[in-house]
């Protein structure tokens, strides 16, 4: 953004911006907090997103947000800002790893990726299996019983959510373990065939930009 866009969003002078970008100056914590709220704002953030996703033969291609290091990082600021005391972060190989991986460390939290062949270890090893609607065909994924375990407080995180169907498979692992869900944090929503399908838990949905198809 230009420091005119930033200056008229946080109501702050551009000379004094320019000095908290090139750190001739430091913010207040107050002020710091207050500048982190307003731009990681989802309807800020949506905007950053639209700039970077590319439609091709009616599929969505999220490349260009998945190879750009600061704006993932806002992402999962979106995430920390958005839910509370996470003791986990799961996702699915391989295109939720990136960003998991940021909201986790912000968390101070695991990172658990349910991968969808048996990952080589000693541990015990969950399993939990879904139909995927294209191509339709049996899904199975597996997490080490390692990185998902019993009363831990689980955020699933995702590049995309679509049908809903993989999160409702990693909903279902994470009862199964005995841990509790903290909530879903997905930048991107795909239609509203979701909604059905995590009927239940859509208060604890974040998304952030949502393309009706």
């Amino acid at each position: 953004m230009k420091y005119r866009e930033l200056s008229e969003l946080v109501k702050i002078p551009p000379p004094a911006i320019w000095r908290y970008i090139t750190l001739k100056i430091v913010p207040s914590y107050e002020r710091a907090e207050s500048l982190i709220r307003i731009l990681t704002s989802r309807e800020i953030v949506a905007d950053i997103l639209k700039r970077h996703i590319r439609f091709r033969d009616d599929a969505v291609d999220v490349s260009g947000v998945l190879s750009n290091i600061p704006l993932l990082k806002i992402l999962a600021y979106v995430a920390y800002f958005s839910f509370d005391e996470v003791d986990t972060v799961l996702t699915v190989e391989l295109d939720g790893v990136p960003i998991a991986t940021l909201v986790a460390d912000l968390f101070k939290s695991k990172l658990a990726v349910a991968r969808k062949g048996i990952p080589f270890t000693s541990d015990e090893v969950y399993e939990v299996e879904y139909v995927s609607r294209d191509p339709p065909s049996i899904v199975r994924l597996y997490v080490t019983s390692s990185g998902l375990k019993k009363r831990e407080r689980v955020l699933i995180v995702d590049d995309i959510i679509r049908s809903g169907r993989t999160t409702a498979a990693m909903l279902k692992l994470i009862k199964s373990v005995g841990a509790s869900l903290v909530g879903v944090f997905s930048p991107i929503a795909i239609g509203v065939s979701w909604h059905k399908t995590l009927e239940g838990y859509l208060d604890k949905v974040v998304t952030i930009l949502n393309f009706e198809g």
